[in-house]
């Protein structure tokens, strides 16, 4: 069984820790003890007490946020270790990953098209692994197969599908909301239930293309309104 680091268990790194152990001897990692204390409670799963603990298993994956991706790449640098890193932060571009190691770090880029709290109750993510370094694409493939739907191509694409996909979803939320506010009947209990029932349930059944008859009307005027 391959062994891999994964560093980082807040709302991305607890579900893929839980999706990874037993497909892979896990240790995780975060600077945060109590919460990491309160993963390897929840999923038994095996800390790391270090990150030259974890260097020395070959493969690390970076589940932490943006900022934090480029700093951990220089301390893995300053161990002079060889050692694996796939980072899954949507916005930290391969060229930028590549130019942050030294020589005997090598980095690949594996991001989601998922949303963490939809990956926790069941729903099965993409995950675009860059396609190289291939030798590296193929490892990633092998650790994420258990987890989701591989494509091999070009992961910083990611970047712009998710941030095409929330701001259009936030843009729906807030227009929902602003126009459901002038109505005496709507209270925010209404407008929240409007939003996270009907329009996510709906946006949800559009994606399974399993939409009941008044929806499919709407899709064809909207359709038809953007042929305009």
């Amino acid at each position: 069984m391959r062994r891999v680091g994964l560093i980082g268990v807040g709302r991305m790194g607890k579900v893929l820790a839980g999706k990874l152990a037993g497909h892979v001897k896990l240790k995780i990692f975060d600077r945060e003890d109590s919460r990491l204390q309160a993963v390897v409670e929840e999923l038994g799963v095996s800390p790391a007490a270090s990150l030259e603990e974890l260097a020395e298993l070959g493969t690390i994956i970076l589940a932490v946020p943006d900022r934090e991706v480029i700093s951990l790449i220089k301390d893995f640098n300053q161990l002079h270790q060889p050692v694996t890193i796939i980072n899954v932060a949507t916005n930290v571009a391969q060229h930028v990953l590549e130019s942050a190691a030294a020589k005997q770090v090598v980095c690949i880029g594996a991001k989601f098209v998922a949303q963490a709290s939809e990956m926790a109750l069941g729903a099965e993510p993409v995950i675009i692994v860059n396609e190289k370094p291939a030798e590296l694409a193929l490892l990633a493939q092998e650790i994420f197969a258990p987890v989701g739907k591989i494509i091999i191509g070009n992961a910083d694409i990611v970047t712009y599908i998710n941030t095409q996909a929330a701001e259009k979803a936030l843009t729906a939320a807030v227009l929902i909301e602003e126009t459901l506010r002038c109505q005496s009947y709507a209270n925010a209990d209404v407008i929240k239930s409007a939003i996270r029932q009907v329009a996510a349930g709906i946006l949800k059944a559009y994606a399974d293309d399993d939409l009941g008859p008044f929806a499919r009307e709407i899709v064809r005027a909207i359709r038809a309104k953007l042929r305009m």
